[in-house]
């Protein structure tokens, strides 16, 4: 068995099992949350090189784009509320670049961002990040409490139905596969700030609809802790083999 259905299992009979409906998009439309597998096989073929001039900006080219790194940081690393993504899983990254494009996800600027890339830009950008091996650049920022933070990265809290982060991303938070994402060493005004979205609906496109159930199982203080717990720990190491 895949490490992925393993994960999905788990979560499953942990009690994260959706209704068919919450499978659906608010329109009716069904979901494929093997979504991000699908763009991993789409990184593969893609060519990390290709989007340099995009990561780095190359206004000399002609190319006029917003740069990745003017708000990403020059190595993917990401700052306060602008989400690291080196060491991210391709297929995830790709998946969130056509749902700003397509609309499941909202943000202004990424919306812009991905209306400009070229399907096969954004699966070479997928390919790039999760290639990049870079130290941590998070800490604890949020008062949050450290204790409980990782209480509820390892165990849950089941007097509220809530499974512990690393049931479904991974025993050190670094993702499983390409459709869970990795979550250690991430900023935590990033992750307080996705956590309050899946919690009240402004955020809607995670597997199955796993996520808002999560959430909204959390209070803001607990959002607060395991956001600032999250940022203490080491981010996922490069998903480059050859590295």
């Amino acid at each position: 068995m895949r490490a992925l259905d393993s994960f999905f299992i788990i979560g499953l009979t942990a009690g994260l099992a959706v209704s068919a409906q919450e499978v659906g998009t608010a329109d009716g439309a069904s979901v494929d949350w093997r979504a991000a597998q699908s763009y991993a096989e789409m990184a593969e073929q893609a060519d990390p090189q290709a989007v340099i001039g995009l990561v780095e900006g190359d206004a000399s080219a002609g190319d006029t784009r917003w740069a990745c790194s003017s708000c990403h940081g020059d190595q993917g690393q990401g700052t306060q509320n602008i989400p690291r993504l080196s060491g991210l899983a391709a297929g995830y990254l790709v998946k969130q670049l056509h749902d700003y494009k397509n609309g499941a996800r909202e943000n202004a600027n990424m919306e812009y961002v991905a209306s400009t890339l070229t399907d096969q830009e954004m699966a070479a950008l997928g390919a790039y990040y999760a290639s990049q091996d870079v130290g941590p650049s998070a800490k604890a920022s949020l008062g949050g409490d450290l204790e409980r933070g990782r209480s509820l990265a390892l165990a849950g809290d089941w007097s509220v139905a809530l499974p512990s982060c690393f049931s479904c991303h991974g025993p050190l938070g670094w993702g499983v596969e390409d459709t869970f994402p990795a979550i250690s060493g991430q900023h935590p005004a990033y992750t307080h700030a996705q956590l309050a979205a899946w919690k009240d609906g402004r955020r809607a496109n995670s597997p199955l609809g796993l996520m808002h159930s999560v959430a909204t199982a959390l209070s803001d203080q607990d959002m607060r802790a395991v956001s600032d717990y999250l940022a203490t720990l080491p981010p996922p190491q490069s998903r480059d083999p050859a590295r």
